[in-house]
C-alpha cells in the first residue's frame, strides 16, 4: 500500500470524467462521478430507444447500451478516451461495469462478437476498441468467449463520428465481411452478442446484423457502451 501512495505522488491518477485526483481506491472515475453516471437501463427495458431505432432494419434479440451520450455531456469523453485515448483499461473496466449490469439479460449469450476495425486503423491505434470493450464484458457476464476473427472490415472508411448521418449508411455498406470455413461452423445456433462502442444511427450494427443472421440458426444481440440520445 506504501508503494502504491508512493506511485501516486509522482504519478497521480485523475478521473476521466471530471479531472479531479482519484483516492488510493477509485479506479478510473471517482465516487462523485460514478454516482451520476447517466445510465440508459436499457437492461430492464424492453423495446427501448436502442431497439426502436434498428426496428423494421434487423431483428436482434436486445440492444442495451451502458449510458447515454451527448456532446455537452461530460461523459461523452469516455468513449473518446476508449477509442483514441489509448484508453485499453478503461475499456475494460466500461465493458466489465456494462457485462455485470446486463447479466441477467444475456444469461444465454454464447459468444461475443466485437465489430471489427479495419487492419490499417488497427496498425495506427494498435488496439480494437470493440474487442477491449468485449473482454470486459466477458470478465462481467462470467467469461463468455470473444471471437474477433468472425467479422473482418474488408473497406477502409471514415470515421462515423466525423460525418452526417445520412451518409453513415454509405460509408459502411460492402465494407464488411464474413470469414468462411470452420468459424462459420463453430457459431451456427448460437446467440452472438455483438459489440460496439456507440451506437448512433445503427448503421454499423445493421450490416454486421445482416452477415450474421445468414448464419444458420444463430440469433444476435447488440451491446456498446454509449448511445446516442435523440
Amino acid at each position: 500500500m506504501i508503494l502504491k501512495e508512493f506511485a501516486e505522488l509522482l504519478f497521480p491518477r485523475k478521473c476521466c470524467v471530471c479531472g479531479d485526483l482519484l483516492g488510493v481506491q477509485e479506479q478510473f472515475i471517482c465516487s462523485e462521478c460514478q454516482s451520476d453516471i447517466p445510465y440508459t437501463y436499457f437492461w430492464n427495458w424492453r423495446e427501448n430507444p436502442a431497439e426502436e431505432i434498428l426496428w423494421g432494419r434487423a431483428y436482434f434479440q436486445k440492444v442495451i447500451s451502458l449510458f447515454y451520450y451527448s456532446r455537452d455531456n461530460e461523459y461523452s469523453s469516455l468513449v473518446r478516451k476508449v477509442k483514441y485515448g489509448n484508453g485499453i483499461s478503461l475499456g475494460h473496466y466500461l465493458g466489465r461495469m456494462l457485462g455485470e449490469l446486463s447479466r441477467e439479460s444475456f444469461s444465454d449469450i454464447d459468444l461475443i462478437v466485437p465489430v471489427p476495425v479495419h487492419p490499417f486503423r488497427l496498425f495506427t491505434r494498435g488496439y480494437n476498441q470493440a474487442k477491449v470493450i468485449s473482454e470486459g464484458i466477458s470478465e462481467g457476464l462470467g467469461g463468455v468467449p470473444v471471437i474477433d476473427s468472425l467479422l473482418r472490415r474488408s473497406r477502409y472508411s471514415s470515421s462515423q463520428t466525423t460525418i452526417s448521418m445520412e451518409s453513415k449508411w454509405e460509408n459502411v455498406k460492402g465494407g464488411f465481411s464474413l470469414r468462411k470455413g470452420s468459424m462459420v461452423e463453430r457459431v451456427k445456433e448460437k446467440h452472438i452478442l455483438l459489440v460496439d462502442d456507440v451506437l448512433t444511427s445503427g448503421a454499423t450494427a445493421q450490416v454486421c446484423y445482416e452477415l450474421l443472421h445468414n448464419i444458420e440458426g444463430v440469433r444476435v444481440s447488440l451491446a456498446t457502451l454509449a448511445f446516442v440520445r435523440r
